[in-house]
């Protein structure tokens, strides 16, 4: 578990702020055509997810205070992998029709683990690849199982811009969050690039 400072935890609890306004001129603008409505559902889909993933935050913020830092990442529940993947390659489908994304994932993929850390690996993941892979690129996400694993890999045709970053798949807390929790829920990330382009591997164990 993730441990923050108190400024770190005020600090989530105020990005419900800014989401309420949001949320409030996205019912604004539903009115205005078909058109809009679509999109404004898009939008609050978008916010109603920031907003719970900033609650989980909190509470499991609260669960590590009380608990003095020593719970660690707790499995909480056994996660629609299959579900959770389509989705996200189908909002930035929707969201950036210019960038083409594809998906070849198995049916009925899970993973028993607590939901928001598996969503924010997933999320960092392809948010990097949708930044590296420009208008002419092309992302395949891939997903099966075997051993008692859940393998994914994020395909990139595109090689990001290092010219301003020194790490391969980017810079900031984003990046190494994603490698921490990985390691937390005793899994392994990988990263290869050559010619073709880049692909970063996730493989978590399926039991709790």
């Amino acid at each position: 578990m993730i441990v923050l400072p108190t400024m770190a935890a005020a600090f989530a609890h105020e990005i419900k702020t800014p989401a309420a306004l949001a949320m409030a001129y996205v019912g604004l603008m539903r009115s205005l055509s078909p058109e809009a409505a679509e999109y404004c559902n898009h939008i609050q889909d978008a916010l109603y997810d920031i907003s719970e993933l900033v609650q989980a935050f909190l509470q499991e913020y609260e669960l590590s205070q009380s608990a003095n830092g020593s719970a660690g990442i707790r499995a909480t529940a056994s996660i629609d992998i299959t579900t959770m993947l389509c989705d996200m390659i189908n909002d930035y489908k929707r969201a950036m029709p210019h960038i083409s994304c594809y998906h070849m994932v198995d049916n009925q993929l899970t993973c028993y683990a607590n939901e928001m850390h598996v969503r924010l690996i997933f999320s960092n993941l392809l948010k990097n690849a949708v930044e590296a892979v420009g208008a002419d690129g092309h992302i395949t996400l891939y997903a099966t199982q075997s051993g008692g694993y859940l393998h994914t890999a994020i395909h990139n045709t595109n090689l990001p811009d290092t010219s301003t970053h020194d790490k391969p798949l980017g810079n900031g807390i984003g990046l190494s969050i994603c490698y921490w929790l990985t390691e937390q829920l005793n899994g392994q990330l990988k990263y290869e690039s050559s010619e073709n382009g880049c692909v970063v591997i996730v493989s978590l164990p399926q039991a709790g």
